[in-house]
């Protein structure tokens, strides 16, 4: 440990003295470090900008069809060279496309998830960051006032209960970010045992459908805003799941959880609002919930030191501009639990970043 106390006071001092002289003139040498990071991170506001606007042009449907040259791109989509090869370029660079024999084709990430005839497909997250895309003074105003900037002064659900369009726009982002993560809840977690599930605050129903899916014997309810509901039923119904999954018009905090369950499950709730409401959401879930009855949470986690995964961290940032909440890290869900008076926690990673913690009343 001193030796490594002593070399980092080395470098402060090489640091120093490299940056200013004595005389307080600056000194130019090379860097300890070349300055790529920063370059990283500059660079790095481009890409998902790109990335909406190449789902708008048509690029991956475009793509699709056959492989394509940049010209072929270029005259498809009426853009210029110069155009085409930056749009292509970031694209491949980041690993939507790829080239072969000076063609362009798609990977498995923009198979899956960029084209619209799939059902994984981003858009509805494409099309709500396009419509609402982030600036530095919107989020230095939420950072600043610690609280949802994405509409102004309004209330997030309060917008949503109002404006229908707002409502169905962020509903549709939550089904295509949610159905990819909501095939690994069904797949990892355990609902073998599971009869009738709360899906509280299910948005879209894409959890609920997977579970319908994959275990024959479930039947769930979607807890949410009238609003919601309303939009829901058309998710259900397309699916074909409407004779086992159906709504409850309710708001989480102000009305009492239906009973009869065996099961609750938060679906990218909890990380939408503050440690004492979600500490409300646990105890209302432990209520109304038998005895062995279980809570599930399906949630990107935090590690212990709340600085990663970069998605993770980087998501809390996303709650500072949209919600009331931030990203928790398993210590914190499983106290959240604890206090709440479930015992049996376990933690599954389901996909990508996202883990699911489930818990048993006793």
């Amino acid at each position: 440990m001193t030796d490594l106390v002593s070399f980092a006071q080395q470098q402060d001092k090489q640091d120093k003295s490299n940056i200013w002289l004595s005389n307080g003139k600056p000194k130019f040498t090379v860097p300890t470090c070349d300055d790529g990071l920063l370059w990283e991170t500059w660079m790095s506001m481009f890409h998902f900008p790109t990335l909406t606007v190449a789902d708008e042009l048509g690029l991956f449907p475009l793509i699709a069809e056959a492989p394509k040259t940049a010209s072929e791109v270029s005259e498809s989509l009426s853009l210029s060279e110069r155009a085409t090869e930056a749009l292509l370029g970031v694209m491949t660079s980041l690993g939507y496309l790829v080239q072969q024999n000076g063609k362009f084709n798609l990977t498995k990430a923009s198979i899956n998830f960029l084209l619209p005839q799939s059902p994984y497909y981003w858009g509805g997250m494409l099309k709500l960051m396009a419509n609402n895309p982030l600036s530095h003074s919107v989020l230095l105003e939420g950072l600043k006032n610690d609280r949802s900037s994405v509409y102004q002064e309004q209330d997030v659900w309060e917008a949503h209960e109002v404006e229908i369009d707002k409502a169905r726009l962020f509903t549709g982002a939550m089904q295509s970010m949610t159905m990819p993560g909501a095939l690994g809840v069904a797949h990892h977690g355990n609902f073998a045992q599971t009869q009738r599930l709360l899906d509280v605050g299910g948005g879209s129903a894409a959890v609920s459908v997977a579970l319908a899916q994959r275990y024959p014997q479930i039947e769930c309810t979607i807890l949410d805003l009238p609003v919601v509901c309303e939009i829901a039923q058309d998710y259900i119904s397309k699916a074909g799941f409407s004779n086992r999954i159906d709504t409850y018009s309710a708001n989480f905090f102000t009305d009492t959880f239906p009973i009869g369950y065996d099961a609750v499950l938060f679906s990218n709730i909890f990380h939408d609002w503050g440690w004492k409401k979600c500490q409300h959401l646990a105890k209302s879930s432990f209520e109304a919930l038998p005895k062995g009855g279980r809570i599930y949470l399906h949630e990107m986690l935090l590690n212990d030191t709340k600085d990663g995964p970069t998605p993770a961290a980087s998501y809390s940032m996303c709650m500072i501009w949209w919600t009331q909440g931030k990203q928790y890290t398993a210590s914190e869900v499983t106290l959240l639990l604890q206090e709440a008076g479930f015992e049996d926690i376990s933690i599954t990673s389901t996909h990508s970043y996202f883990s699911l913690v489930s818990a048993t009343k006793p």
